[in-house]
């Protein structure tokens, strides 16, 4: 869990700001930009959550090695 939970977020956050920033940039006449500042947010909340999702992640390798031996 603690190892595939912060890839799979960090994942799913960049595929989620991509696609945003594609829909607010195929119609720029219908009022779409707020897609765009959502896609902004999501990887605002990506920079934000990034030493957790790193921590959490480095935490899990640990637990896999020590497993392992």
């Amino acid at each position: 869990m603690l190892l595939w939970a912060p890839v799979a977020f960090t994942v799913i956050g960049v595929a989620l700001g991509v696609g945003l920033i594609a829909v607010a940039d195929a119609d720029p006449t219908n009022g779409s930009a707020a897609y765009g500042y959502l896609g902004l947010v999501a990887w605002g909340v990506l920079l934000v959550l990034s030493p957790v999702l790193l921590g959490s992640f480095i935490a899990g390798l640990v637990m896999v090695t020590r497993a392992r031996r």
